[in-house]
């Protein structure tokens, strides 16, 4: 123990500033190192988690597009089924009819197709008798190799779907044989007899696909191609590459066996990034290649850049520690510690002003301005409390002037149709409904005033919406007397209407509910309509739980509302299923005005 003791007494023996110059080198050194290289770390993960993003959300957005090309090329195609029925069986039950009038009939039906669907390049009709009836006088040509084709041998084996033929170029049922086009056939037959009348062809051009990348834009000086199943390029930006095999072996075995969805591959253009989405309806893949060097380019820059600043402040740290003494450092570090507790949060901080020289002249303005802060925050809390029931009044204030508008409208009509008891009616539920919405400058009334300007409002929209819903209302009379704050229940009920039964194809039905559940009241909201989708479903309820990011102004201005007169415990729940309804809880404490 003693020769350890003595192992340390040269260390003992050092001036102060040695001892502090000496502590403080590794200090610096070993975290600037340390600095240097997890700064290169996370900032190229960052990067690259960043591109990855980018070029999936991209990814997505072309995907999307060209789901709608192929989505507008079958709607074209069941267009022209039955256009194209219409006319070649009126033809038959009219008895003989011109060739040429035949002719200008099909080809206006297939250009009117075109203009309807401009995703759709080309298009033609081939009869029984193998005549071809083209958009352009293009299609017509090579009828003979048209009839002998295998597209045409498997259309007369469909029963009617569409079928959908790879990427390819042909010298036949195109406007021009060097375009790679994707095709789009359907046998058609007689919608009364069943008897086949011919097969529509409807041409996609690569250029129309690969001119989607263009307009979403791509990863920095990347690019997009859509690869099939056995990596043969079916799109890309360079159009020396389409209908070829990917010429490297190992990015080819990647597209084809991998089931990886991000890399890093080395290809003979350098290191790449690729990120890989399937895109079903072409029984393929799209896939986005970032250079992965350029991406990386300014970690080495922000690197270097740090590693600058650090010998900076190394060199900055051996002079300060020279002038740093034992009297000095204890306070300071006396000071730190006080600051790491108010970091932490802990704002409850004074410190002991025991000198009058700089220390202590620090020390006391420090006491003096957590002070101030204390109190600015204070302040600051009680401004934005201030300023959210501004905001709330001020919604408050804009009660729905649209809906003023599209009830005297509708005050209107009817007064035209002479319909002067439905007249009163409206005018006397709009009276009502404001009366109470506006409730003498009040913010809360009782429920069953809530229920009765909904029961106004309900009725006006009855009127408007008669064939679209129906509305059932129950409350218990035991919750009738208690104070809820007013337009609680009406955004709600507007929200159902205007977003669940409008959208709804069928009569739907819409059913208020009120309980007490203890010292609570329970408002439920239920419609049987469109319902919300899961992704928006999830943006809701998120901002139910974060008032800055506002999705729904009725909801979030009802939960925020609530939320201020009563707290966090009480609000919104809702919970909702695509295409079956949904369900608007409100929780309230139970008060009455007694």
């Amino acid at each position: 123990m003693v020769k350890q003791f003595k192992r340390f007494e040269w260390f003992r023996n050092l001036l102060i500033r040695n001892k502090i110059t000496l502590v403080y080198v590794p200090l610096i050194i070993i975290p600037l190192f340390v600095l240097g290289f997890a700064s290169h770390h996370i900032y190229t993960n960052a990067i690259v988690e960043k591109t990855v993003k980018n070029a999936s959300d991209n990814s997505s957005l072309i995907i999307t597009q060209i789901n709608g090309i192929l989505t507008n090329a079958i709607s074209s195609a069941n267009m022209l089924t039955l256009n194209l029925n219409k006319v070649l069986v009126e033809e038959q039950t009219r008895g003989q009819v011109s060739e040429l009038q035949q002719y200008t009939k099909i080809t206006n039906q297939l250009s009117f197709a075109l203009v309807v669907f401009r995703d759709v390049e080309s298009a033609a009709f081939i009869d029984q008798e193998n005549r071809i009836y083209g958009s352009n006088l293009a299609m017509e040509s090579e009828a003979e190799l048209a009839a002998s084709s295998a597209m045409l041998q498997r259309l007369r084996q469909s029963n009617g779907a569409n079928l959908w033929f790879p990427m390819e170029r042909r010298e036949y049922l195109v406007t021009d044989k060097g375009e790679p086009v994707l095709t789009l056939g359907k046998r058609i037959v007689n919608i009364n007899t069943g008897a086949p009348l011919g097969y529509i062809i409807l041409n996609i051009r690569e250029s129309a696909l690969s001119a989607v990348y263009r307009d979403i834009g791509s990863i920095k000086e990347g690019s997009y191609f859509i690869a099939d199943g056995e990596g043969r390029i079916v799109s890309s930006q360079n159009k020396d590459a389409v209908l070829q095999q990917i010429e490297e072996p190992g990015l080819r075995s990647w597209v084809v066996e991998s089931e990886e969805l991000t890399a890093v591959h080395t290809t003979e253009q350098g290191k790449m990034l690729l990120i890989s989405t399937a895109i079903p309806s072409l029984n393929g893949r799209l896939i986005s290649m970032a250079p992965y060097a350029l991406l990386t380019e300014d970690t080495g820059k922000i690197t270097i850049l740090i590693i600058l600043i650090g010998l900076v402040c190394f060199v900055f740290a051996l002079i300060g520690a020279r002038l740093l003494s034992n009297v000095i450092a204890k306070p300071i570090v006396h000071l730190s510690r006080h600051m790491k507790k108010i970091k932490e949060g802990n704002l409850d901080q004074q410190l002991e002003v025991g000198s009058g020289d700089e220390i202590g002249l620090l020390a006391s303005g420090f006491n003096t301005m957590m002070g101030r802060i204390k109190e600015l925050l204070m302040n600051i809390n009680a401004e934005q409390r201030k300023k959210r029931e501004y905001e709330l009044a001020l919604m408050q204030a804009q009660i729905k002037p649209h809906f003023l508008y599209n009830t005297l409208d509708v005050i209107y009509t009817l007064s035209e149709m002479g319909r002067t008891r439905d007249v009163q009616r409206t005018t006397k539920a709009l009276a009502d409904f404001y009366r109470v919405a506006l409730s003498q400058g009040k913010d809360q009334i009782r429920l069953e005033d809530e229920i009765r300007s909904v029961m106004d409002y309900l009725s006006i929209q009855r009127i408007r919406y008669s064939d679209v819903f129906d509305f059932e209302i129950n409350v218990g009379p035991d919750v009738l007397n208690c104070t809820i704050p007013k337009l609680t229940i009406q955004p709600l009920v507007e929200n159902a209407i205007y977003h669940g039964l409008k959208n709804k194809p069928t009569f739907g039905q819409l059913t208020i509910e009120a309980r007490r559940e203890e010292q609570k009241v329970i408002l439920t909201v239920k419609d049987d309509g469109a319902g919300i989708t899961e992704e928006r479903l999830l943006r809701i309820k998120g901002s139910l739980n974060d008032s800055s990011q506002q999705v729904g102004y009725g909801i979030c201005s009802v939960n925020e509302r609530i939320k201020l007169y009563f707290g966090e415990q009480y609000g919104l729940l809702i919970d909702s299923e695509s295409g079956h309804g949904s369900v608007v809880t409100v929780e309230l404490p139970y008060q009455t005005s007694d």
